[in-house]
Protein backbone atom coordinates (compact mmCIF):
# COMPACT_ATOMS: atom_id res chain seq x y z
CA UNK A 1 0.00 0.00 0.00
CA UNK A 2 3.01 2.26 0.20
CA UNK A 3 3.37 2.72 -3.54
CA UNK A 4 -0.15 3.79 -4.55
CA UNK A 5 -0.24 6.50 -7.21
CA UNK A 6 -2.67 9.14 -5.98
CA UNK A 7 -1.38 12.30 -7.69
CA UNK A 8 -4.24 13.96 -9.58
CA UNK A 9 -6.57 11.06 -8.85
CA UNK A 10 -9.41 13.20 -7.51
CA UNK A 11 -9.27 15.69 -10.37
CA UNK A 12 -9.25 12.82 -12.87
CA UNK A 13 -12.28 11.23 -11.24
CA UNK A 14 -14.28 14.46 -11.07
CA UNK A 15 -14.39 15.42 -14.72
CA UNK A 16 -16.75 18.09 -16.00
CA UNK A 17 -18.94 15.43 -17.60
CA UNK A 18 -19.24 13.61 -14.27
CA UNK A 19 -20.13 16.82 -12.41
CA UNK A 20 -22.65 18.02 -15.00
CA UNK A 21 -24.31 14.62 -15.26
CA UNK A 22 -24.58 14.27 -11.49
CA UNK A 23 -25.91 17.82 -11.11
CA UNK A 24 -28.67 17.17 -13.67
CA UNK A 25 -29.86 14.29 -11.52
CA UNK A 26 -29.69 16.35 -8.33
CA UNK A 27 -31.51 19.27 -9.97
CA UNK A 28 -34.34 17.11 -11.30
CA UNK A 29 -34.87 15.69 -7.81
CA UNK A 30 -34.67 19.08 -6.16
CA UNK A 31 -37.75 20.20 -4.27
CA UNK A 32 -38.46 23.61 -5.75
CA UNK A 33 -38.79 25.83 -8.79
CA UNK A 34 -35.36 24.76 -10.06
CA UNK A 35 -36.86 21.37 -10.94
CA UNK A 36 -39.43 22.78 -13.40
CA UNK A 37 -37.58 25.57 -15.26
CA UNK A 38 -35.16 25.33 -18.14
CA UNK A 39 -31.49 24.69 -17.45
CA UNK A 40 -28.45 24.73 -19.66
CA UNK A 41 -27.20 26.53 -22.71
CA UNK A 42 -24.90 29.50 -22.42
CA UNK A 43 -24.94 33.25 -22.88
CA UNK A 44 -22.15 35.65 -23.75
CA UNK A 45 -21.24 38.09 -21.00
CA UNK A 46 -20.88 41.82 -21.53
CA UNK A 47 -18.58 43.85 -19.29
CA UNK A 48 -17.51 40.54 -17.77
CA UNK A 49 -20.63 39.96 -15.67
CA UNK A 50 -23.77 41.15 -17.50
CA UNK A 51 -26.17 39.65 -19.98
CA UNK A 52 -29.34 40.99 -21.60
CA UNK A 53 -32.26 39.97 -23.78
CA UNK A 54 -35.17 41.63 -25.57
CA UNK A 55 -38.64 41.41 -24.11
CA UNK A 56 -41.77 42.46 -25.92
CA UNK A 57 -45.45 42.06 -25.25
CA UNK A 58 -48.64 41.85 -27.25
CA UNK A 59 -51.42 43.69 -25.50
CA UNK A 60 -54.61 41.80 -24.73
CA UNK A 61 -56.54 44.58 -26.51
CA UNK A 62 -58.83 45.82 -23.79
CA UNK A 63 -59.26 48.88 -21.60
CA UNK A 64 -61.76 49.78 -18.87
CA UNK A 65 -64.27 52.62 -19.10
CA UNK A 66 -63.52 55.69 -16.99
CA UNK A 67 -67.17 56.81 -16.81
CA UNK A 68 -70.59 55.34 -17.45
CA UNK A 69 -72.24 55.63 -20.89
CA UNK A 70 -75.95 55.33 -21.65
CA UNK A 71 -77.25 53.22 -24.53
CA UNK A 72 -77.65 56.35 -26.70
CA UNK A 73 -74.14 57.69 -26.02
CA UNK A 74 -71.83 57.86 -29.04
CA UNK A 75 -68.67 58.64 -27.07
CA UNK A 76 -67.01 56.07 -24.82
CA UNK A 77 -64.30 57.31 -22.40
CA UNK A 78 -61.63 54.63 -21.81
CA UNK A 79 -58.47 54.49 -19.71
CA UNK A 80 -56.15 54.00 -22.70
CA UNK A 81 -57.36 55.22 -26.08
CA UNK A 82 -54.03 54.38 -27.75
CA UNK A 83 -55.15 50.76 -28.07
CA UNK A 84 -58.05 51.67 -30.36
CA UNK A 85 -58.48 53.07 -33.86
CA UNK A 86 -61.24 53.60 -36.41
CA UNK A 87 -62.64 50.41 -37.90
CA UNK A 88 -62.47 48.26 -34.81
CA UNK A 89 -65.43 46.29 -33.50
CA UNK A 90 -65.53 46.37 -29.70
CA UNK A 91 -67.82 45.09 -26.98
CA UNK A 92 -68.49 45.75 -23.31
CA UNK A 93 -67.99 42.92 -20.82
CA UNK A 94 -71.28 41.20 -20.04
CA UNK A 95 -73.11 42.66 -23.05
CA UNK A 96 -74.08 41.22 -26.45
CA UNK A 97 -73.95 44.65 -28.07
CA UNK A 98 -71.43 45.14 -30.89
CA UNK A 99 -69.94 48.64 -31.21
CA UNK A 100 -68.00 50.19 -34.10
CA UNK A 101 -65.22 52.70 -33.44
CA UNK A 102 -65.30 55.46 -36.08
CA UNK A 103 -62.73 57.84 -34.57
CA UNK A 104 -60.35 58.16 -31.61
CA UNK A 105 -59.44 61.41 -29.84
CA UNK A 106 -57.14 60.87 -26.89
CA UNK A 107 -58.97 58.50 -24.57
CA UNK A 108 -62.41 59.12 -26.10
CA UNK A 109 -63.84 56.73 -28.68
CA UNK A 110 -66.44 57.97 -31.18
CA UNK A 111 -68.68 54.99 -31.86
CA UNK A 112 -71.76 53.61 -33.60
CA UNK A 113 -73.91 51.72 -31.12
CA UNK A 114 -75.94 48.54 -31.66
CA UNK A 115 -74.00 47.51 -34.78
CA UNK A 116 -75.03 44.53 -36.92
CA UNK A 117 -78.54 44.19 -35.58
CA UNK A 118 -77.48 44.08 -31.92
CA UNK A 119 -79.19 46.15 -29.22
CA UNK A 120 -77.44 49.09 -27.53
CA UNK A 121 -77.25 48.88 -23.75
CA UNK A 122 -76.06 51.08 -20.90
CA UNK A 123 -72.38 50.61 -19.97
CA UNK A 124 -71.32 51.07 -16.35
CA UNK A 125 -68.16 52.81 -15.19
CA UNK A 126 -65.01 50.57 -15.11
CA UNK A 127 -66.59 48.07 -17.53
CA UNK A 128 -63.87 46.54 -19.70
CA UNK A 129 -64.10 47.35 -23.42
CA UNK A 130 -62.51 44.62 -25.56
CA UNK A 131 -61.48 44.74 -29.21
CA UNK A 132 -63.23 41.85 -30.95
CA UNK A 133 -62.05 42.33 -34.52
CA UNK A 134 -60.33 44.85 -36.76
CA UNK A 135 -61.77 45.93 -40.11
CA UNK A 136 -59.49 47.53 -42.71
CA UNK A 137 -60.47 49.41 -45.84
CA UNK A 138 -59.17 48.36 -49.26
CA UNK A 139 -55.61 49.56 -49.92
CA UNK A 140 -55.20 50.39 -46.24
CA UNK A 141 -51.93 51.30 -44.54
CA UNK A 142 -50.08 48.92 -42.26
CA UNK A 143 -50.79 49.08 -38.53
CA UNK A 144 -49.13 47.41 -35.55
CA UNK A 145 -52.10 47.28 -33.21
CA UNK A 146 -51.25 46.22 -29.68
CA UNK A 147 -47.52 45.74 -30.30
CA UNK A 148 -45.05 47.49 -28.03
CA UNK A 149 -41.40 48.29 -28.74
CA UNK A 150 -39.02 45.65 -27.38
CA UNK A 151 -37.54 46.38 -23.97
CA UNK A 152 -33.95 45.50 -23.08
CA UNK A 153 -33.87 43.45 -19.87
CA UNK A 154 -30.60 42.83 -18.03
CA UNK A 155 -29.28 40.47 -15.41
CA UNK A 156 -25.89 39.68 -13.89
CA UNK A 157 -23.88 36.49 -13.68
CA UNK A 158 -23.08 35.08 -10.25
CA UNK A 159 -20.25 32.68 -9.47
CA UNK A 160 -21.39 29.62 -7.54
CA UNK A 161 -18.95 27.06 -6.21
CA UNK A 162 -18.12 24.31 -3.76
CA UNK A 163 -15.11 22.07 -3.09
CA UNK A 164 -14.63 18.31 -2.80
CA UNK A 165 -11.57 16.98 -1.01
CA UNK A 166 -10.22 13.63 0.15
CA UNK A 167 -7.28 12.71 2.31
CA UNK A 168 -4.29 10.76 1.01
CA UNK A 169 -5.50 7.64 2.82
CA UNK A 170 -9.01 7.95 1.39
CA UNK A 171 -7.55 8.33 -2.11
CA UNK A 172 -5.40 5.25 -1.61
CA UNK A 173 -8.44 3.29 -0.46
CA UNK A 174 -10.43 4.54 -3.46
CA UNK A 175 -7.96 2.79 -5.78
CA UNK A 176 -9.07 -0.52 -4.34
CA UNK A 177 -12.72 -0.05 -5.22
CA UNK A 178 -14.04 1.93 -2.25
CA UNK A 179 -15.65 4.94 -3.94
CA UNK A 180 -18.42 5.44 -1.39
CA UNK A 181 -16.63 8.33 0.27
CA UNK A 182 -16.30 10.17 -3.04
CA UNK A 183 -19.91 9.49 -4.06
CA UNK A 184 -21.13 10.70 -0.68
CA UNK A 185 -19.18 13.94 -0.98
CA UNK A 186 -20.25 14.43 -4.61
CA UNK A 187 -23.93 14.00 -3.80
CA UNK A 188 -23.68 16.22 -0.73
CA UNK A 189 -21.83 19.07 -2.44
CA UNK A 190 -23.97 19.07 -5.57
CA UNK A 191 -27.12 19.09 -3.44
CA UNK A 192 -25.61 22.12 -1.72
CA UNK A 193 -25.08 23.80 -5.12
CA UNK A 194 -28.64 22.97 -6.19
CA UNK A 195 -29.98 24.54 -2.99
CA UNK A 196 -27.83 27.63 -3.57
CA UNK A 197 -28.99 27.93 -7.18
CA UNK A 198 -32.67 27.45 -6.33
CA UNK A 199 -32.44 30.12 -3.64
CA UNK A 200 -30.87 32.55 -6.13
CA UNK A 201 -33.61 31.69 -8.64
CA UNK A 202 -36.30 32.68 -6.14
CA UNK A 203 -34.70 35.33 -3.92
CA UNK A 204 -31.66 36.60 -5.85
CA UNK A 205 -31.18 40.38 -6.20
CA UNK A 206 -29.42 41.83 -9.22
CA UNK A 207 -26.61 43.91 -7.76
CA UNK A 208 -22.85 44.43 -7.53
CA UNK A 209 -21.06 44.94 -4.22
CA UNK A 210 -17.39 45.74 -3.62
CA UNK A 211 -16.00 43.59 -0.81
CA UNK A 212 -12.34 43.79 0.10
CA UNK A 213 -11.67 45.90 -2.96
CA UNK A 214 -13.16 43.32 -5.36
CA UNK A 215 -16.58 43.38 -7.01
CA UNK A 216 -19.06 40.61 -6.28
CA UNK A 217 -21.95 40.33 -8.77
CA UNK A 218 -25.28 38.74 -7.90
CA UNK A 219 -28.00 37.47 -10.22
CA UNK A 220 -31.63 38.58 -9.90
CA UNK A 221 -34.32 35.95 -9.39
CA UNK A 222 -38.09 35.76 -9.76
CA UNK A 223 -38.88 37.93 -6.78
CA UNK A 224 -36.50 40.65 -8.05
CA UNK A 225 -38.25 40.89 -11.43
CA UNK A 226 -41.68 40.78 -9.83
CA UNK A 227 -40.65 43.76 -7.71
CA UNK A 228 -39.99 45.90 -10.79
CA UNK A 229 -42.37 48.62 -11.94
CA UNK A 230 -45.17 47.26 -14.10
CA UNK A 231 -44.97 43.69 -12.80
CA UNK A 232 -48.01 42.01 -11.21
CA UNK A 233 -47.22 42.11 -7.50
CA UNK A 234 -50.49 42.10 -5.56
CA UNK A 235 -50.81 42.84 -1.86
CA UNK A 236 -53.44 40.50 -0.40
CA UNK A 237 -53.88 42.75 2.67
CA UNK A 238 -53.33 39.90 5.16
CA UNK A 239 -56.43 38.08 3.90
CA UNK A 240 -56.71 34.31 3.72
CA UNK A 241 -55.71 32.53 0.53
CA UNK A 242 -58.62 31.62 -1.76
CA UNK A 243 -58.94 30.01 -5.17
CA UNK A 244 -60.55 33.23 -6.38
CA UNK A 245 -57.44 35.21 -5.40
CA UNK A 246 -55.25 32.88 -7.46
CA UNK A 247 -57.70 33.00 -10.35
CA UNK A 248 -57.58 36.80 -10.23
CA UNK A 249 -53.81 36.65 -10.68
CA UNK A 250 -54.29 34.39 -13.68
CA UNK A 251 -56.94 36.70 -15.08
CA UNK A 252 -54.54 39.65 -14.89
CA UNK A 253 -51.85 37.62 -16.66
CA UNK A 254 -54.30 36.69 -19.43
CA UNK A 255 -55.48 40.30 -19.68
CA UNK A 256 -51.89 41.29 -20.40
CA UNK A 257 -51.60 38.67 -23.11
CA UNK A 258 -49.66 36.14 -21.05
CA UNK A 259 -50.10 32.57 -19.90
CA UNK A 260 -49.06 30.63 -16.81
CA UNK A 261 -48.67 26.93 -16.08
CA UNK A 262 -47.23 26.77 -12.55
CA UNK A 263 -48.03 27.86 -8.99
CA UNK A 264 -45.12 28.02 -6.54
CA UNK A 265 -45.76 28.11 -2.78
CA UNK A 266 -43.95 27.43 0.47
CA UNK A 267 -44.76 24.48 2.69
CA UNK A 268 -47.39 26.25 4.80
CA UNK A 269 -49.33 27.60 1.83
CA UNK A 270 -49.05 24.23 0.10
CA UNK A 271 -51.11 22.76 2.91
CA UNK A 272 -53.66 25.56 2.57
CA UNK A 273 -53.84 25.13 -1.19
CA UNK A 274 -54.24 21.38 -0.82
CA UNK A 275 -57.17 22.01 1.51
CA UNK A 276 -58.79 24.42 -0.94
CA UNK A 277 -58.50 21.96 -3.80
CA UNK A 278 -59.74 19.04 -1.70
CA UNK A 279 -62.77 21.08 -0.65
CA UNK A 280 -63.70 21.87 -4.23
CA UNK A 281 -63.06 18.64 -6.13
CA UNK A 282 -64.04 15.03 -5.61
CA UNK A 283 -61.54 12.60 -4.13
CA UNK A 284 -61.81 10.45 -7.25
CA UNK A 285 -60.64 13.24 -9.51
CA UNK A 286 -57.94 14.31 -7.06
CA UNK A 287 -56.54 10.79 -7.10
CA UNK A 288 -55.49 11.52 -10.68
CA UNK A 289 -52.89 14.00 -9.47
CA UNK A 290 -49.38 12.82 -10.20
CA UNK A 291 -46.76 13.60 -7.59
CA UNK A 292 -42.96 13.75 -7.83
CA UNK A 293 -41.34 13.22 -4.43
CA UNK A 294 -43.67 15.72 -2.79
CA UNK A 295 -42.23 18.59 -4.80
CA UNK A 296 -44.37 18.91 -7.90
CA UNK A 297 -48.09 18.14 -8.21
CA UNK A 298 -49.59 17.99 -11.70
CA UNK A 299 -53.34 18.45 -11.88
CA UNK A 300 -55.61 16.60 -14.33
CA UNK A 301 -56.12 18.80 -17.37
CA UNK A 302 -59.88 18.95 -16.88
CA UNK A 303 -59.67 20.41 -13.36
CA UNK A 304 -60.19 24.16 -13.80
CA UNK A 305 -58.45 24.97 -10.53
CA UNK A 306 -56.86 28.26 -11.45
CA UNK A 307 -57.22 28.89 -15.15
CA UNK A 308 -54.69 26.91 -17.15
CA UNK A 309 -52.27 26.26 -14.27
CA UNK A 310 -51.49 22.55 -13.97
CA UNK A 311 -48.33 22.40 -11.82
CA UNK A 312 -48.08 23.17 -8.12
CA UNK A 313 -44.48 23.43 -6.90
CA UNK A 314 -43.44 23.50 -3.25
CA UNK A 315 -40.35 25.63 -2.69
CA UNK A 316 -38.99 26.26 0.81
CA UNK A 317 -37.37 29.50 -0.38
CA UNK A 318 -40.79 31.13 -0.68
CA UNK A 319 -42.20 32.88 2.37
CA UNK A 320 -45.33 31.57 4.04
CA UNK A 321 -47.05 34.82 3.07
CA UNK A 322 -46.51 34.65 -0.70
CA UNK A 323 -47.48 32.73 -3.83
CA UNK A 324 -46.07 33.02 -7.35
CA UNK A 325 -47.85 32.09 -10.58
CA UNK A 326 -45.65 31.86 -13.66
CA UNK A 327 -45.00 30.40 -17.10
CA UNK A 328 -42.14 27.94 -16.57
CA UNK A 329 -41.09 28.21 -20.22
CA UNK A 330 -40.13 31.86 -19.65
CA UNK A 331 -37.67 31.11 -16.83
CA UNK A 332 -34.30 29.42 -17.26
CA UNK A 333 -30.86 29.16 -15.69
CA UNK A 334 -28.07 30.06 -18.13
CA UNK A 335 -24.33 29.68 -17.78
CA UNK A 336 -21.69 32.11 -18.94
CA UNK A 337 -20.32 31.10 -22.33
CA UNK A 338 -16.83 32.55 -22.01
CA UNK A 339 -14.63 30.85 -19.45
CA UNK A 340 -16.76 27.76 -18.95
CA UNK A 341 -14.54 25.42 -20.86
CA UNK A 342 -16.80 22.49 -21.63
CA UNK A 343 -19.30 21.68 -24.32
CA UNK A 344 -22.29 22.30 -22.07
CA UNK A 345 -20.99 25.55 -20.67
CA UNK A 346 -22.19 24.63 -17.18
CA UNK A 347 -20.04 23.42 -14.26
CA UNK A 348 -16.27 23.16 -14.58
CA UNK A 349 -13.68 21.67 -12.26
CA UNK A 350 -10.33 23.06 -11.14
CA UNK A 351 -7.62 21.25 -9.18
CA UNK A 352 -7.45 23.32 -5.98
CA UNK A 353 -4.99 21.18 -4.01
CA UNK A 354 -2.76 23.36 -1.82
CA UNK A 355 1.00 22.99 -1.73
CA UNK A 356 1.92 20.38 0.84
CA UNK A 357 -1.67 19.24 1.37
CA UNK A 358 -1.88 15.63 2.57
CA UNK A 359 -4.66 14.87 0.13
CA UNK A 360 -6.36 16.54 -2.81
CA UNK A 361 -9.06 19.14 -3.38
CA UNK A 362 -11.11 19.92 -6.48
CA UNK A 363 -13.11 23.11 -6.87
CA UNK A 364 -16.46 22.89 -8.71
CA UNK A 365 -17.63 26.24 -10.02
CA UNK A 366 -19.74 27.96 -12.63
CA UNK A 367 -21.04 31.40 -13.55
CA UNK A 368 -24.82 31.49 -13.88
CA UNK A 369 -27.58 33.99 -14.53
CA UNK A 370 -31.37 33.72 -14.29
CA UNK A 371 -33.11 34.53 -17.55
CA UNK A 372 -36.60 35.72 -16.63
CA UNK A 373 -38.45 36.67 -19.80
CA UNK A 374 -41.70 38.62 -20.05
CA UNK A 375 -41.91 39.03 -16.29
CA UNK A 376 -44.64 41.68 -16.63
CA UNK A 377 -47.01 39.52 -18.65
CA UNK A 378 -46.33 35.85 -17.85
CA UNK A 379 -45.98 35.82 -14.07
CA UNK A 380 -47.47 37.33 -10.92
CA UNK A 381 -46.91 37.36 -7.18
CA UNK A 382 -49.47 37.45 -4.40
CA UNK A 383 -47.88 38.72 -1.18
CA UNK A 384 -49.01 39.51 2.36
CA UNK A 385 -51.26 36.44 2.55
CA UNK A 386 -52.57 35.62 6.02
Amino acid sequence: MANEITSGLLAAALTEDVINGAFDIVRSNRTGILAVVGFGGSLDATEGYKTSWLDTKVDAISSPMTAAALAAATTLPVADGSKFRAGMLVSAAGSDEVIVVTAVSGNNLTVVRGFGGTTAADIADTTVITIDSVGREENSLAENDGIYQPEVVENYFQTMDTAIEMSRRALATMQHGNTNDLRFQLDLRLAQLATQMDRALVRGRKAVQAIGGKDHSYTGGLRYYLDQSGAINTNHAAAALTLDAISDLNAEIVTRGGTADTIAVGVAKARVLNGLVSANYSSQRLSDWSNDEGAVNRLPSDLPLVGNVTNIVIDTNLDDSELIVFDSSKVSVKSMAAGNANAGGEWRTVDATANGQDGQRVRVLGDFTMEVRQSKTHMARLNNIA
